[in-house]
């Protein structure tokens, strides 16, 4: 079975021939005949590798996208059989409607089966709000707070001299493949 070249391993061979050029570039112990050959031979495979570098990133994108249309893919069959489940939910909750208002009807609260227990109970009132909830008094609201990042972002690029955020050392990077 042959090995395959990582894309890691191209990467770090592009860098050591940079290297090695740059390294020989300053060798003063070298005449200018040996220094011009192992300079075109480094050279040769600096652009070798640089080759199998490019080819290798295109098979990796192309593999990206293939992850990607299954992901697609996996993402509609789920759609689908959620779909599938929302009718047996739907079907179930029109049953259990039916059932409750026929045992309501025949004023039935309790049936003991072979296979299932049936009960009715009755359920706590539902809670009517009258009034829009800034008017209910404090105890009885709950307030939530959430950053505007997008707001927070301007005033970064604007004025980045604010003690209270900044923007994060890390530089993110994405990937666009056509």
């Amino acid at each position: 079975m042959t090995k395959s070249t990582r894309l890691w391993e191209l990467s770090d061979n592009i860098q050591q021939l940079e290297t090695a050029i740059s390294d020989l570039q300053e060798d003063e112990t070298l005449s200018e005949e040996e220094l011009e050959n192992q300079l075109q031979q480094t050279f040769n495979k600096w652009l070798e590798t640089g080759e199998s570098f490019k080819v290798k990133a295109e098979e990796v994108a192309a593999y990206i996208r293939h992850q990607e249309a299954l992901a697609e893919a996996r993402k509609a069959e789920a759609k689908r059989i959620q779909a599938l489940a929302k009718q047996a939910e739907n079907g179930a909750a029109r049953l259990r409607k039916y059932l409750m208002a026929q045992m309501i009807r025949s004023d039935v609260k309790k049936i003991d089966g072979t296979t299932v227990k049936i009960g009715l109970r009755k359920k706590q009132p539902q809670i009517l709000i009258n009034v829009p909830p800034e008017e209910l008094p404090d105890e009885y609201v709950k307030v939530t707070y959430k950053a505007n990042l997008t707001e927070i972002r301007k005033l970064l690029k604007s004025d980045s001299d604010i003690g209270w955020a900044s923007f994060s050392e890390s530089h993110e990077y994405s990937v666009t493949i056509h």
